[in-house]
């Protein structure tokens, strides 16, 4: 490497450096008073890119970071994956990446963070989103032998398109006082968010059960700023991107555990 590219290449470390901590600080000014909108005086000198990079960096390194304070803790309580996770990991590593990498993270987001504006294309797109995925799938699965996971990804597509319809969902009237209970909306959301999934892990502590949750329920409301800064689609896939390198890791454990 040339002293050229050496400089470019410390520049560029420079510049993510300063990308993640003005977007960790904004992250955290958020959460201390959540909005429905970023002001534009809250906006950051940096492209939308940077600042999904700069979430997604955020999250996995609160998550390590909490998950290593635990780990002495999760040995200790030998705790495991919880009999609904484990029975998701038992399948083909296509259905485990369509299930935890696709599926999850699209309705899961559009569930806890799609209506988060407020208004009120964004609050039907996100309740007849949930329906058609959580109801229609009951009906349709008992009368086609198709698998639950290509049926939720077709019907989260076609939500997807009825959200296209009712774009730009976050423009227009919100619904009454949603502004003024906004705060305690967004804070309920990400402890939902990570008390729901609990049983993704079976043990009988309940330390151990709060220190596996707490990153989730930080990572919803770090998502809930990409949600609200960036958009539902961003919200999406940085939610996406997260879980990779979580079910690899998953995956390995259970090939590893069953030589």
């Amino acid at each position: 490497m040339n002293s050229q590219s050496k400089l470019l290449a410390k520049f560029s470390m420079a510049e993510a450096w300063k990308a993640f901590v003005s977007v960790s600080r904004a992250c955290f000014l958020f959460i201390l008073k959540p909005q429905p909108a970023i002001r534009e005086k809250d906006l950051l000198p940096f492209s939308p890119l940077a600042v999904g990079v700069s979430l997604l960096a955020l999250s996995l390194v609160v998550t390590a970071m909490l998950a290593l304070a635990a780990l002495p803790l999760f040995l200790m309580a030998d705790a495991a994956l919880g009999s609904q996770l484990h029975q998701v990991m038992s399948r083909s590593i296509a259905s485990v990446v369509l299930a935890v990498v696709v599926i999850g993270p699209l309705i899961e987001e559009v569930m806890f963070r799609g209506w988060l504006s407020g208004t009120w294309r964004s609050v039907v797109g996100s309740t007849v989103f949930v329906a058609l995925v959580f109801g229609v799938i009951h009906v349709v699965d008992g009368l086609f032998s198709v698998s639950a996971a290509i049926i939720q990804l077709g019907l989260a597509a076609i939500g997807m398109i009825g959200f296209q319809l009712l774009s730009p969902i976050d423009t227009g009237r919100r619904l009454p006082y949603f502004e003024r209970a906004f705060p305690f909306i967004f804070w309920a959301q990400g402890i939902v968010f990570g008390v729901l999934h609990f049983q993704n892990i079976a043990t009988n502590s309940p330390v151990v059960a709060v220190l596996y949750t707490l990153p989730l329920v930080i990572c919803a409301w770090l998502w809930g700023f990409a949600r609200i800064y960036l958009g539902l689609a961003s919200a999406v896939l940085l939610h996406a991107v997260y879980n990779v390198p979580a079910v690899a890791g998953m995956l390995t454990i259970l090939m590893l555990q069953g030589t």
